[in-house]
């Protein structure tokens, strides 16, 4: 007779690997507002700016025991610059969601929502 065990485990995100929660559709709208909020402190590429780097490993050693939630409670407070916490809660998702895209996340069927920020993470 064959044993069966329950296996609990933590949702992380694995860049490539796994779908992250996002739809292309957020990170195409976070796009649109990162060129128009964000890029004059971040740069285009979301590491070539003055501001803090966005995107690569330097961003996702930071960030990577970190929930998206953190992150986005950081971002949704403190910025843009001119005017925290002045964009619409969705600009604020899709803006997690062009994150986790340009540092390599897939999309995946289920939108970013702010229910689930806190189950998952940057870890890699």
């Amino acid at each position: 007779m064959k044993r069966v065990v329950p296996v609990l485990f933590a949702l992380t995100l694995v860049p490539a690997l796994a779908a992250a929660p996002y739809t292309k559709a957020q990170a195409t709208q976070g796009a649109v507002t990162y060129k128009a909020q964000c890029a004059m402190c971040h740069g285009s590429a979301l590491n070539n700016g003055g501001a803090p780097k966005l995107a690569g490993p330097e961003f996702l050693k930071k960030w990577g025991s970190n929930t998206l939630d953190d992150f986005h409670y950081i971002m949704s407070t403190t910025m843009p610059q001119t005017k925290p916490g002045g964009l619409k809660p969705a600009e604020y998702i899709n803006l997690v969601a062009y994150v986790l895209q340009k540092n390599g996340y897939k999309a995946g069927t289920a939108p970013l929502t702010a229910s689930n920020l806190k189950k998952s993470t940057f870890k890699k």
